[in-house]
């Protein structure tokens, strides 16, 4: 069944250097009900309240230039849809203008396959890999693009060489998590 997409228009505005719309409610609503009738039979989403997701996947189109991204939580329950360099640039509009969006859920698989030289690159460093494993599949698949886009064998050491840098220094940086210090004798019995 080919459902119809969820047109809007919303002005876009600047966080940082990002550009961003809100959604409607209505219309995140709506996206979360396909998500969900996409996941579950009727019968079975009826019998439990589904939790309202934290991303919705969807392909989104300005001026007929589409994109495969990410409905993001706004806060209050609310979703924001970042504009990228290339809809903006579709759309002739930047921070303050007003542009017609089209979203459609998307439920195709973004999984990147794991290269077989990366898999074996990481089995020889376990921190690396312990890392990558914890990151969020966004991160991941972020960075198994960045990898792949290297293609001359310097290339693909150069980025070798940056994509565990990048893992070790996240491993480096992670805060472990310590034990509450206990309370001296005389201030528990206070």
């Amino acid at each position: 069944m080919v459902r119809q997409p969820k047109k809007f228009l919303a002005t876009i505005y600047k966080i940082w250097m990002m550009r961003h719309v809100d959604v409607p409610p209505e219309i995140a609503d709506a996206l979360i009900k396909q998500l969900h009738s996409s996941k579950h039979t009727a019968a079975a989403s009826k019998k439990r309240k589904q939790p309202t997701p934290k991303h919705i996947p969807v392909v989104a189109t300005v001026n007929h230039c589409s994109t495969r991204t990410t409905l993001v939580p706004a806060g209050a329950g609310r979703f924001r849809l970042q504009i990228n360099t290339a809809l903006r640039k579709a759309g002739g509009a930047d921070a303050g203008d007003v542009i017609s969006v089209a979203l459609h859920l998307d439920t195709a698989p973004r999984d990147v396959p794991m290269p077989a030289e990366l898999t074996s690159v990481l089995k020889r460093h376990p921190r690396a890999r312990k890392e990558f494993d914890q990151l969020p599949p966004g991160h991941r698949r972020q960075l198994l693009l960045y990898y792949l886009r290297a293609k001359s064998p310097k290339a693909r050491a150069h980025v070798t060489e940056r994509f565990l840098d990048h893992l070790h220094e996240r491993a480096l940086l992670r805060q472990p998590r310590s034990k509450p210090k206990p309370k001296p004798a005389a201030a528990r019995r206070k």
